[in-house]
């Protein structure tokens, strides 16, 4: 086998592992927010349904 090859390779797997944990933990604290923000509104649903509609026109816009 080839030492060179396989360190390589497990270089681009540990720097893959470590990008997928930061992004883990960047991803929860993102929910915590969101759900702390949310927390403090009170449920609307006119507002919740406008946002939805929101989002679904972005994710229109994307697709074309």
């Amino acid at each position: 086998m080839n030492i060179p090859f396989v360190l390589v390779c497990l270089v681009i797997v540990a720097l893959l592992v470590w990008m997928a944990y930061r992004n883990i933990r960047r991803l929860n604290r993102r929910i915590v927010e969101f759900d702390e923000e949310r927390a403090q509104r009170p449920l609307d649903p006119f507002s919740a349904l406008a946002e939805l509609q929101l989002q679904e026109n972005v994710r229109r816009k994307r697709k074309r």
